[in-house]
């Protein structure tokens, strides 16, 4: 006996508004987090993700590059990455020499 599933495809309409779930979920955050969740949803969207997944990291980046005062060279900079890594491993710590002086006597 042959059976004919044809007829039983079945699709899945995404009905989601992924905009407005990115828009909910950065509303309270303030500019350093924003920063931090940039910078996770690129190193996320590096990897392997279902459809799904993709499109709602998208959404963030999109609304994340949207926000008004946001440093537009910092978020380049996070997306491309690091140019070396003496900037990737550079610390607060790091830029502070303090001065040598030639001792008197």
């Amino acid at each position: 006996m042959k059976y004919n599933y044809d007829h039983r495809s079945s699709r899945h309409e995404d009905t989601r508004n992924y905009k407005q779930e990115a828009q909910d979920l950065i509303k309270g955050l303030g500019s350093s987090q924003l920063y931090t969740l940039y910078e996770i949803v690129v190193n996320k969207l590096k990897h392997s993700n279902s459809e799904t997944r993709d499109k709602e990291l998208k959404a963030v980046q999109a609304v994340i590059e949207k926000v008004y005062g946001i440093d537009r060279d910092r978020l380049r900079s996070i997306y491309r990455g690091y140019k070396s890594s003496m900037a990737a491993e550079a610390t607060p710590a790091s830029g502070y020499n303090p001065l040598l002086r030639k001792k008197k006597g």
